[in-house]
């Protein structure tokens, strides 16, 4: 038996698994055996311990397109080794690179997930939902007012920085972005309190097309449950469009078309597209890099004026794509509307 097999064979041992050769992967071990292939993983010990149950959950409310979570033969999903969890599923090949529409296939897979675990609340009075609310609006105009100061503070020098200088450069579009987040906001905001009602589903919680695995029949399955919670649904979109965009300046004409997949499979309430963009939109990466530049003096100007340039992208790659999405969100207003009225002539 080899070195890593030694490491990971008292953990096999409560799966009965004994292991003929394991390959590394990082967090991920590939272990083969004489039962079949698994996949075992280690995760920090600061994880939510409960998210095998939502991952049980999951095949409960009849939602199969999850990599399950094998028990141990005393019935833990979780073992506890060497200050970390490790937890054992089945390998899966994951030829998604034979699929041209994948990120497609994974918007339409997280439409099902969040259907399939969807549920309603009544909202018996507006205090929690205004708390909330004033919460955020708060903390957003402290963050303009910081924005605001530092750029004040920086034209009233003979010679700017330039990150400075950058960022003055920025500061204009970055206020359009943060004023239009907060349209979205306040609408949604009045549409809740008008409904009384508010949804959640089971959210992945960090949902990338490499945590969906495809298998020989090209059919996709979530796996890295580890940061999934009930939230509002909308969460797991900004955090996907957040991680397809964040790259150089793009036209993602399909992260519009993923959306739409995604509503073609769970309807969106009104305040929820308004929550949607209010939180893609918001240019937290612009004020997060002006943080870091001002209590990180480790990093070079040259390096903090990239990661601004890269904020900024990624601000812009928003930009594009959101409008695409409120044009079609009007266009299906539009279209709504007319139905309707054909329907009571």
């Amino acid at each position: 038996m080899g070195k890593s097999n030694k490491n990971f064979g008292p953990i096999l041992r409560y799966y009965n698994v004994k292991p003929s050769h394991i390959e590394d992967y990082g967090s991920i071990k590939k272990v083969v055996t004489e039962k079949g292939i698994f996949a075992l993983k280690t995760i920090s010990k600061a994880v939510n311990q409960q998210f095998p149950t939502l991952v049980q959950h999951l095949f409960q409310q009849g939602y199969t397109r999850a990599v399950p979570i094998y028990p141990t033969v005393d019935g833990r999903y979780l073992v506890f080794y060497d200050q970390s969890y490790h937890y054992l599923m089945p390998w899966l090949t994951n030829n998604s690179n034979q699929r041209s529409d994948r990120h497609q296939e994974l918007c339409k897979e997280l439409a099902r997930m969040h259907l399939s675990t969807l549920r309603k609340h009544k909202l018996e009075d507006g205090k929690e939902i205004t708390a909330y609310y004033e919460k955020v609006v708060n903390k957003w105009d402290e963050t303009s007012q910081y924005l605001e100061s530092f750029v004040e503070a920086a034209e009233k020098k003979w010679y700017m920085s330039p990150f400075e200088l950058q960022v003055c450069t920025y500061f204009h579009e970055a206020n359009l972005a943060s004023r239009f987040s907060r349209t979205q906001f306040d609408k949604w905001y009045e549409t809740i309190l008008e409904k009384k009602s508010y949804r959640t589903a089971l959210t992945h919680g960090k949902v990338s097309i490499n945590h969906l695995l495809f298998d020989d029949y090209g059919k996709g399955y979530f796996t890295n449950f580890e940061r999934a919670t009930f939230a509002n649904p909308i969460h797991d979109l900004v955090d996907l469009n957040y991680r397809r965009l964040k790259t150089y300046p793009l036209l993602c004409d399909d992260c519009v078309t993923c959306y739409e997949t995604y509503r073609t499979h769970f309807s969106l309430r009104d305040e929820e597209v308004s929550l949607f963009l209010s939180f893609l939109t918001y240019p937290e990466p612009i004020y997060r890099c002006v943080r870091i530049y001002e209590e990180n003096k480790h990093k070079t100007e040259r390096e903090h004026v990239q990661l601004l340039q890269r904020a900024y992208w990624l601000i812009k790659n928003i930009e594009y794509v959101s409008v695409k999405i409120l044009e079609a969100e009007g266009q299906r207003k539009e279209q709504k509307e007319t139905n309707e009225e054909e329907s009571h002539t």
